[in-house]
């Protein structure tokens, strides 16, 4: 075999007396797409941040083209051919699509002015080597969240890279729309770029990859071509253990409840039909579909952050007057998309960020003691498992799937009644998207009424009792038990005409 254009030897990164990696061997060879896979806080940003620069070794040393490096910075190893796309996106609105390619590397005119014909005619050509198809004068806060992952990708590929790594770079596209990265990174492939793929879904890791590493607790538990693994053995290696069954058992022949939500003639968007539906009690109820189908309209619609006509009613009572606060007082809460723009404070303490929405049952706000966030904190860290030696820390030094246990420990500390999830796995590891299933089961189970949106349909198929397909703002199916499918959801969800198998308004 060649050289690898990219490799780690004996990597390891220690902070203060936490040994975050230890004694890494990692390869990274022309034309092939690694998958580096972990639970959340296994080590893998801290691996990419050490081949990129941004960090350095305690020990060991990253190898460059056969060369040693000790980069200076990212800036260093970006110049040298190493681009990465991350997870988190660093567009600037405002900015047009080209400008934001080109970003501290313009074309200038003699006079030292930014040149705004080559800039674009530059832009162009690069959007159509990528096979890309956005206008470069564009704004990209007009943009779709997609195009500005597409945005990124050539932004990071303006020069000639040698490795392209992809921190998650299908948690905001829509099938087609991943169809069409998965394009782009064959080609690139082709040409001989070597791929570092991070990614939680791995549907998509056997079908992207060559070649895959799994880190475990900072070291190497497993790695080898991917034809040798099944999806079984990659998540023992992650986990340490055998997961057995990923989601809970649903129960079987039992009955749901009373409807604990009702939506009547709700309209979210001018042009599109009325929605009427129930979720009762005991029941999770997903809503299925592609990005853009109205999935997240529709919830924040029932939540109230969205004026929009119809009713709304709990247990049977209209919610009058819909708005995020008369909603948790009604009993309805929502975990929202994206974590980090809507439900967290990342620079206040996991116990600061746990009691946000409630000071604790019987407390008045005015009248909190000194220390009693930190012990519902304590409490609240021991029931959901969250991994964290101090909930003096602030949030954002969690890693994503601890991140999220604190937001659902949070919403359910308002006893709710509905919880509406969107994406409540979105960036979350297997071994904790398990914990959160067995979780959201245990809820039902006690009688609370679950809607669920994910753009997973493994996660829609095994984990709901009923699902809800939505295609251009409408409810288009409802698939019941056993014709819940990946296979059935996608038939509707791609449809161009409605589909016959029936919706019921339930009233």
């Amino acid at each position: 075999m060649s050289e690898p254009v990219l490799a780690a030897r004996a990597l390891s990164k220690s902070f203060g007396p936490n040994d975050v990696l230890k004694g890494i061997e990692f390869e990274v060879h022309a034309g092939a797409s690694v998958a580096l896979c972990g639970e959340n806080g296994a080590g893998k940003s801290t691996l990419i941040k050490l081949l990129t620069g941004l960090y350095h070794p305690t020990s060991g040393h990253v190898e460059f083209n056969g060369n040693q490096e000790d980069w200076s910075s990212p800036r260093a190893s970006l110049d040298a051919g190493i681009a990465v796309v991350h997870q988190e996106f660093s567009t600037i609105g405002a900015l047009s699509v080209a400008e934001n390619i080109f970003l501290d590397a313009e074309p200038l005119t003699r006079f030292g002015l930014i040149d705004r014909k080559a800039l674009v005619s530059r832009t162009e050509a690069l959007l159509d080597k990528l096979g890309i198809h956005l206008p470069a004068r564009s704004l990209v806060d007009e943009l779709s969240v997609a195009d500005k992952q597409m945005v990124e990708i050539a932004k990071a590929l303006r020069s000639d890279a040698r490795v392209l790594i992809l921190d998650e770079p299908t948690a905001v596209l829509s099938q087609n729309e991943t169809r069409h990265l998965f394009k782009i990174i064959n080609e690139l492939r082709a040409r001989g770029l070597g791929i570092v793929y991070v990614s939680h879904r791995l549907d998509e890791i056997f079908e992207i990859c060559t070649d895959i590493t799994v880190i475990k607790d900072g070291v190497v538990t497993s790695q080898g071509p991917v034809a040798d693994y099944s999806h079984d053995t990659v998540i023992a290696a992650m986990v340490g253990r055998e997961l057995g069954n990923l989601f809970p058992e649903k129960p079987h022949g039992a009955e749901a409840g009373i409807p604990m939500l009702a939506v009547r003639d709700l309209v979210v968007a001018d042009g599109v039909p009325p929605v009427s539906f129930e979720v009762k009690a005991g029941e999770i109820l997903g809503l299925a579909g592609l990005v853009g189908s109205g999935r997240t309209e529709l919830a924040l619609a029932i939540y109230g952050a969205e004026a929009v006509s119809g009713t709304v009613l709990i247990e049977g009572e209209p919610l009058d007057y819909r708005s995020p606060s008369n909603s948790i007082d009604a009993g309805i809460l929502m975990l929202t998309e994206s974590r980090k723009d809507d439900g967290l404070f990342l620079n206040s303490s996991v116990a600061r960020n746990f009691a946000a929405t409630t000071p604790g049952h019987g407390v008045h706000p005015a009248r909190v003691a000194i220390g009693h966030e930190e012990a519902r904190a304590r409490v609240m860290k021991d029931r959901f498992g969250v991994v964290v030696d101090n909930v003096g820390l602030p949030i954002s030094a969690l890693s994503g799937g601890n991140q999220q246990k604190v937001l659902i420990a949070r919403l359910l500390e308002n006893r709710p009644k509905v919880l509406i999830l969107d994406e409540p796995t979105r960036g979350v590891d297997v071994g904790a998207k398990s914990e959160i299933y067995k979780m959201l089961r245990h809820l039902a189970d006690e009688g609370m009424a679950i809607l669920a949106i994910s753009s997973e349909l493994i996660e829609i198929v095994g984990l709901c009792d009923r699902v809800f397909v939505m295609r251009d703002g409408e409810l288009a199916a409802e698939l019941m038990s056993q014709e819940i499918s990946e296979e059935a959801i996608m038939s509707v969800a791609a449809a161009e005409t409605s589909s016959h198998h029936g919706v019921a308004s339930n009233g």
